[in-house]
């Protein structure tokens, strides 16, 4: 199975180093890379806009929300910090074409699921996974012979925050807040074979119990790369045995990890 990831795109005016205004040629980009690589579906991992006002959030919503169905394959999203600025986060999914937080698809031999790492908000920038999601997603791991790919916007792993603009001195909204007892849920279900997320606006890759945990940068944050968009994204294929994630942008990166 093939994935193509985008996260934080940030589309409104600039904001600090969200650099908004390079959204809308950037994702044309993404999409452009995304026919030359035919995924089977596409997994955006939030923080969709740069919040102004519910009219102007509807619009650029739904522009993302028709760019990304362009490419032909499914879209899925998951809900970040930003996206319900001025909207409830039903009608901020909605206009993505969703209608559940959270939920799990079946693709072949793999089940995604998509978290709700909104549930709730912690100070309006960090997140947690409610108890109720907890316990759904205890049974969507138990309940499938297949493996499993999950995505949320906040990081589940442990990472090094020192260095970063923002999150240096803010480490409480940097990653899940439970972070902990989702790890714990998903190595006794011995079916994740990775996970995913995005919100620190860096890539970083870690290993924890044999599980690797990606975070993927922004398409439009500069903070790291002299004050250009990095234009980041990525591609994902899980192969027997191999799962192989390609990083692009002007920070690229190449990671392989077997099981």
């Amino acid at each position: 199975m093939k994935l193509g990831l985008i996260a934080d795109i940030h589309a409104g005016p600039d904001a600090d180093t969200q650099l908004g205004s390079h959204a809308p040629v950037l994702l044309e980009s993404f999409c452009a890379a995304m026919q030359a690589f035919r995924p089977d579906l596409i997994v955006d991992l939030g923080d969709r806009i740069n919040s102004v006002s519910a009219a102007e959030d509807r619009e650029r919503l739904t522009w993302i929300r028709r760019a990304l169905i362009q490419i032909g394959v499914p879209v899925f999203h998951v809900i970040g910090n930003t996206d319900g600025g001025h909207l409830t986060k039903a009608e901020s999914l909605s206009l993505v074409g969703q209608h559940e937080a959270y939920q799990c698809i079946d693709r072949w031999d793999q089940r995604i699921a998509l978290l709700d790492s909104q549930d709730p908000p912690v100070e309006g920038v960090g997140g947690e996974i409610g108890s109720d999601q907890v316990v759904w997603l205890a049974r969507v791991l138990e309940e499938t012979g297949k493996t499993c790919l999950v995505f949320c916007h906040h990081p589940l792993d442990e990472q090094d925050l020192r260095g970063h603009r923002y999150f240096a001195v803010r480490p409480d909204r940097a990653l899940v807040r439970n972070r902990a007892e989702i790890r714990s849920l998903v190595e006794r279900s011995a079916r994740v074979i990775a996970a995913f997320a995005g919100h620190l606006h860096w890539t970083r890759v870690s290993m924890i119990n044999r599980i690797p945990y990606v975070t993927l940068g922004s398409l439009v944050d500069c903070a790291y790369t002299a004050g250009r968009p990095a234009g980041t994204f990525a591609t994902v294929a899980v192969r027997t045995g191999v799962i192989d994630v390609r990083v692009e942008g002007l920070r690229p990166g190449h990671f392989e990890f077997t099981r």
